[in-house]
């Protein structure tokens, strides 16, 4: 619970306070979160019920720490480096690769698509993943971070442990290269 701040008269006599980011509970931000580190995980494993195990580690892990977090920087970094170092921990124990053709992106399905524009969207879904796997490592974490994440550049350079140029270099080069591969696709169709 935070303490009223009681300002004195005149001049202060303890230190300038640094400001939090955070003054929400942990409940009010699992809420927030859960469904951005959950898309983030599903776009990096194989399965959405491995997904949903590692987010629930990640909360874990999070709740666990919770008092550890210093409320100086944004929640979204100190949660997704949290989700990232899950992540990197989940492969190395499992040695496989991270994403399985049918289950990149997929999401729940609205019941006013039509089946033909569900049927584009599936295969949208699939260019996207088979070109996201022709990238490098660094540049899939960075495009998944700030794309499925929704972080900003600041802070998937501190998830990373990255500076923002480098992440921003990267980005930008991913992007890049994606659109080349769909460039080079199209013209193959049209072929």
């Amino acid at each position: 619970m935070a303490m009223p701040l009681e300002k004195a008269e005149g001049v202060s006599s303890s230190p300038p306070k640094q400001e939090n980011y955070e003054s929400r509970d942990f409940t009010e931000l699992y809420d927030e979160y859960f469904d951005r580190v959950n898309r983030y995980l599903r776009c990096r494993v194989c399965n959405p019920w491995d997904a949903d195990d590692l987010t629930t580690t990640v909360f874990l892990k999070a709740l666990e720490k919770f008092d550890q977090y210093s409320r100086t920087s944004p929640f979204a970094s100190w949660i997704f480096r949290i989700a990232h170092n899950t992540f990197v921990d989940y492969l190395r124990n499992n040695r496989e690769t991270p994403v399985d053709d049918s289950q990149l992106l997929s999401g729940e399905a609205d019941d006013t698509w039509q089946p033909e524009r569900q049927a584009l969207t599936n295969e949208e879904i699939q260019l996207l993943k088979e070109r996201l796997e022709m990238l490098t490592p660094d540049q899939r974490d960075v495009l998944t971070l700030r794309y499925f994440a929704d972080l900003k550049i600041s802070q998937v350079a501190e998830v990373l442990g990255k500076t923002e140029s480098s992440v921003k270099m990267i980005s930008h080069r991913g992007l890049q290269q994606l659109q080349r591969l769909y460039e080079e696709g199209d013209r193959r169709e049209k072929r």
